[in-house]
């Protein structure tokens, strides 16, 4: 009984002694600050510095910085959308300076070319760090087009396109236009073929010149019904001085993600948008000899929308231009697509409810 009752007040005098320790070790994490101290640094998430941005005289356009990324936005011109785009790491410009980047060129539907509005008139609206192009319907293109330009630090730029139909397009397209560096190599994103990965896992390839296809626009299509797009007469259509371009659909692509790099693969210009927002990603072939190429730049070209519409609609779809260094197994681009892809679920584009509206006479 007596070591029952030793080993009990050991214990106790044990514990009492811990709790006195842990009650001094409490004192001293909450004492006051003694005079001009300062409170010791918390530990914060890793957050992007806004960009920094400077206004054009005229309005038309901005200059901006962010940590990683440079360059100039305009919203008038032929060649409106990103004109300069600089990897601040290594200073390099990846645009075409002669042209840009998401830019408008196209509107078109089932054999129909409704207009460029590159040189349509358009007014021009510009604060903080965006900048927004509207353009009004016309006789030939009975639809309001608004493209909306913002910076999104800290390496990439979002572009909003929203269109309100006043009349009926079967398979309306926007057809965007991207314009790099030749330098640049495309790469994208299929489907697998046969022998090739497994089911459900996307074959990555940067396409060649092939005397099967020599001369034309490689489309590379979302599904069997937007590959009938290209080739359903809309770019047979001259009207108004339109351009007219062979384009050949192959291969389905697996993921809407595009990405430009450079010879060595260090450097990637990612393009994305949602599979349901664009029916088929286009590019050039790649030549290693001038002579061979079919264009004296690179790009990528991107068909938005692709649905029909009527009277009352309202559609709008994102893209998103990145610029990024690459990894050996090319998975940030990947990254970039996936958390692209979760944003726009978070904020799902409203399905327009009137679709019943006489057409206005």
């Amino acid at each position: 009984m007596a070591r029952r009752t030793r080993r009990r007040q050991l214990r106790w005098r044990w514990d009492s002694s811990t709790l006195c320790v842990g009650c001094l070790l409490v004192l001293l994490a909450v004492r006051p600050l003694a005079a001009g101290e300062s409170p010791p640094a918390q530990e914060s998430p890793s957050v992007p510095a806004p960009p920094t941005i400077k206004a054009d005289e005229t309005g038309a356009g901005f200059d901006f910085q962010t940590d990683e990324i440079e360059g100039t936005i305009r919203l008038d011109g032929a060649y409106h959308g990103v004109t300069r785009l600089v990897e601040r790491r290594t200073g390099r410009q990846v645009i075409d300076s002669r042209y840009s980047a998401l830019n408008l060129f196209k509107l078109m539907s089932v054999n129909l070319a409704m207009g460029q509005p590159r040189i349509m008139p358009r007014t021009i609206e510009t604060g903080g760090s965006w900048g927004q192009a509207r353009w009004a319907a016309t006789d030939s293109h009975r639809a309001e087009v608004v493209a909306r330009y913002e910076i999104r630090p800290p390496n990439a730029i979002d572009l909003s396109v929203t269109v309100k139909s006043l009349g009926t397009y079967a398979g309306y397209e926007l057809f965007l236009s991207n314009y790099f560096d030749k330098a640049l190599r495309p790469h994208v994103y299929l489907q697998p073929a046969r022998g090739k990965p497994a089911a459900g896992e996307a074959e990555r390839i940067l396409p060649m010149i092939s005397d099967a296809f020599r001369g034309t626009v490689l489309v590379f299509p979302r599904d069997a019904h937007a590959a009938r797009r290209c080739v359903d007469g809309r770019w047979d259509r001259s009207e108004q001085d339109t351009p007219t371009v062979p384009m050949c659909p192959v291969r389905r692509y697996a993921h809407c993600l595009a990405v430009m790099a450079d010879p060595d693969n260090s450097l990637g210009v990612v393009l994305m948008s949602r599979p349901p927002d664009c029916y088929a990603v286009s590019t050039r072939y790649h030549a290693d000899a001038d002579e061979d190429r079919l264009t004296t730049y690179s790009a990528f070209d991107l068909s938005l929308f692709g649905d029909d519409l009527l009277p009352g609609d309202e559609r709008t779809v994102k893209v998103r231009l990145a610029v990024v260094p690459l990894d050996a197994d090319w998975q940030t681009p990947l990254r970039l697509y996936r958390a692209f892809l979760d944003e726009q679920v978070a904020d799902p584009v409203p399905i327009p409810t009137n679709r019943l509206q006489e057409t206005p006479r």
